[in-house]
């Protein structure tokens, strides 16, 4: 017991440690710098209903509730940050907890011990500021993953084909938290779930797959229901819906980004797990020349959640959802001895984590000058009455370091789908009518010369304040106007 213990509170220091080093966006270490607009995003949402606002309806974002839940939470616990760094440090605890028991069936403490600390470097090259949508699902999925893992093991070795239904429920909770999250999130542990649906199949397990079934369900319900409720009770149920369902798919389906513009090192390193494991899978099977359950389901749960890779938008953070396949990868490794390809593995990790470890480093020595601006131009402008205002276009960060609540749902990257979801520009247009902020402070440049609310901006706004140099503008709605009214100064 005296052992558990160390090993858990040892694992808590590492906890620590990580979300310290590596969440640059909440820790306590680091200035808020903006540099990562979703956290800043999720962080404004949470806040505010932490303080009664409701998401979709007076603050809106194309992501599902269940980030704005977990930063609701941060803020309640201490009105700041602070709240989410704690959070984060719990989850990623019981993470490693849940990680360290996957290793300790097939090798010695000591040796899953230093798997965890190897994983934690190779997630710590995709955590990418930490509080995005793919560290809250880590837990479950980990969790998920140790349940798959004991199953595989036991059909194997035990040649025991039925599934635990009870540990469906996590793999339905996976699902749950994935669709009020981002639906992709849950593609490897939906795979493993479909693998063991087709062995129940084969077996005619019927009676335990229809049980499986029932607590897989019970698992989403669980997770989902809860918020359809919530937001049908506010009136917010149709935002709701188009934020995490509609938009992000019409979104997704118009959007191609290079996923080779950062770099073949990016790419690698961003989804390093997933090309682990599927190249060691195949290379087993073709040296050996043996197929095995295992394989088959090792292989599909790396390759699909790869496809979506490709296919997606490029971002590293993605890389998150497939954190548990890193462990299969070694533990496969291990299990074969390949000593030389388990220190090619290590080397490459420390490089990234290295890598990564130095551009945190920088992170409080670097200005961004874009809030530096919105700051100092706001300022000069002491006059605006701020319980009616919006910033457009400009970094979100501005509303936390100002302390302002946006009075437009849509308070941020408000251009961003005009090319992608064609009922984009009309829902802005809709929104700013209804709302009709006083103030609207917008950040211009070539890029941006024909926006969305240009016309309303003609029809019902004059320019009050303009900064060339910052490229910043501040408009004012008519009906504010005085008849002494001065010309728009400008510099």
């Amino acid at each position: 017991m005296t052992k558990k213990i160390a090993i858990s509170l040892s694992f808590l220091i590492v906890a620590i440690l990580f979300v310290t080093i590596f969440s640059y966006t909440t820790s306590p270490l680091y200035n808020i710098n903006g540099f990562t607009p979703d956290s800043i995003i999720f962080q404004i949402i949470g806040k505010y209903w932490a303080q009664n606002s409701i998401p979709y309806k007076d603050l809106w974002d194309m992501k599902g509730p269940f980030i704005y839940f977990i930063n609701a939470i941060g803020y309640l616990l201490t009105d700041s940050r602070t709240g989410i760094y704690i959070i984060q440090i719990i989850l990623m605890w019981f993470t490693l907890l849940c990680a360290y028991n996957i290793c300790n069936q097939v090798v010695t403490p000591r040796q899953s011990y230093l798997i965890i600390l190897l994983s934690l470097a190779s997630l710590s090259y995709i955590y990418e500021g930490g509080n995005l949508t793919e560290e809250y699902i880590l837990l479950p999925l980990t969790l998920s993953f140790y349940y798959v893992f004991r199953w595989i093991n036991q059909y194997e070795n035990e040649y025991i084909v039925n599934h635990l239904p009870k540990h469906s429920i996590i793999y339905g909770i996976v699902l749950g938290l994935s669709l009020m999250t981002r639906l992709t999130n849950a593609l490897s542990i939906c795979t493993a779930v479909c693998v063991i649906m087709v062995v129940l199949l084969l077996h005619k397990r019927y009676k335990n797959l229809f049980l499986n079934a029932l607590y897989f369900l019970l698992g989403f319900i669980i997770t989902t229901v809860p918020f359809f409720l919530y937001f049908y009770n506010h009136q917010a149920l149709d935002e709701m819906w188009k934020a995490t369902f509609l938009f992000p798919l019409k979104y997704a389906g118009n959007t191609y980004m290079d996923i080779w513009s950062r770099g073949i090192h990016y790419f690698i390193y961003s989804y390093f797990s997933s090309i682990l494991l599927m190249l060691l899978i195949i290379y087993i099977i073709i040296k050996w020349r043996v197929i095995t359950l295992r394989y088959i389901l090792y292989f599909f749960v790396a390759f699909i959640p790869f496809i979506w890779f490709c296919q997606g938008n490029g971002y590293g953070h993605y890389g998150m959802i497939v954190f548990p396949l890193f462990l299969l990868a070694i533990l496969e490794i291990k299990k074969m001895r390949m000593q030389y390809s388990y220190y090619i593995v290590s080397i490459m990790l420390i490089i990234g984590c290295s890598s990564k470890l130095l551009f945190v480093s920088k992170i409080n020595h670097i200005h961004n000058k874009e809030i530096e601006d919105c700051h100092l131009f706001l300022n000069s402008n002491s006059y605006i009455d701020y319980s009616s205002f919006i910033a457009y276009e400009c970094l979100p960060y501005i509303y936390l370091k100002e302390n302002i609540r946006p009075s437009v749902p849509v308070f941020s990257l408000q251009e961003m789908g005009k090319n992608r979801i064609p009922e984009w520009r009309q829902y802005v247009l809709t929104k700013f009518g209804k709302y009709k902020p006083k103030w609207i402070l917008i950040k211009h440049d070539e890029n941006n010369q024909n926006i969305i609310i240009k016309s309303l901006l003609n029809k019902h706004y004059i320019l009050e304040y303009c900064d060339s140099e910052k490229k910043l503008k501040l408009y004012k709605r008519k009906k504010m106007l005085k008849l002494n009214s001065v010309p728009a100064f400008s510099r």
